[in-house]
């Protein structure tokens, strides 16, 4: 199997801990019934909302900073694609993770 990954992040709608947790629902569930009809699919919603959180869930603050600049809370989405299976992107996922802010901040392995 081969897998590509996409790191995105958000601090748009970010505005305390409960904004934070309703968009990740939000993008979440969306993600949930997406991934429902496309098994190739993975992914992680994660909030950061205290500067453990990047600990806690293993996330590389650097690579977020060009989005967060240090800024809490944060929104963090990780989507994987077994590309042997399916295409590593969605239009309903683009249009998803536009739609709350969400920049691309890596793929990896990168574009070929």
């Amino acid at each position: 199997m081969r897998f590509r990954s996409h790191i995105y992040a958000t601090v748009d709608g970010c505005v305390d801990r409960g904004a934070t947790v309703a968009i990740m629902n939000a993008i979440a569930d969306r993600l949930a019934a997406i991934a429902a009809r496309n098994p190739a699919l993975g992914f992680q919603v994660i909030p950061l909302v205290e500067p453990e959180d990047y600990d806690d869930f293993d996330v590389d603050a650097g690579l977020l900073a060009p989005v967060t600049r240090g800024r809490l809370p944060a929104l963090n989405v990780n989507l994987s694609f077994d590309i042997d299976r399916c295409a590593d992107g969605d239009p309903e996922i683009d249009a998803l993770l536009a739609a709350h802010g969400m920049v691309l901040l890596a793929s990896i392995p990168a574009d070929e």
